[in-house]
């Protein structure tokens, strides 16, 4: 049996997924042998490999875009109540957290026609923010009911302690 010679080339800097594979060629020693084959095997392996890559991306936004030797820092949620003195869960995403903000309070009763929003404490991406519910007031007017207590607080992980970062 001839061995199959397999070589992949990948663009410098990958601009979308169809750039992942650039070039794929299969070729036989002298001729013989056929090395289409394995294409469907190595096809269905690229796309599993694509899925992973999308899921991990979909749960750490970034994590497939990390360069070898690089620090690395993903953020995460944790949704607390009154200021990290309960932390209720953490979450890959700003939105799950918010959720299980907004579950907990409205297990405690709204009253009618009560909307729920979110608060940053200042304008950064990187905020807490905190859970405050509107309700109607007289006229037109909307009361807040700004003590929630529930809280979205961005955690940054590393992988790596970089001294020079605690300056």
């Amino acid at each position: 049996m001839t061995p199959t010679t397999l070589t992949c080339t990948a663009p410098a800097a990958p601009t979308d997924r169809s750039d992942l594979v650039h070039d794929i060629r299969l070729r036989t020693a002298a001729g013989t042998g056929n090395p289409t084959q394995d294409v469907p095997q190595l096809l269905a392996h690229i796309e599993m490999l694509e899925q992973r890559l999308a899921a991990a991306e979909a749960v750490f936004p970034g994590i497939t875009q990390l360069t070898p030797g690089e620090p690395v820092e993903l953020t995460i949620f944790r949704t607390e109540y009154e200021h990290g003195q309960l932390p209720l869960g953490l979450y890959t995403n700003r939105d799950a957290a918010r959720a299980h903000g907004e579950d907990l309070r409205t297990r405690e009763g709204l009253p009618t026609g009560a909307i729920l929003t979110w608060i940053p404490d200042f304008g950064d991406a990187e905020a807490i923010e905190e859970l405050a519910v509107f309700y109607p007031g007289e006229g037109d007017e909307m009361k807040e009911d700004s003590s929630t207590g529930y809280l979205v607080t961005p955690l940054t992980l590393t992988a790596v302690y970089a001294p020079e970062a605690e300056e």
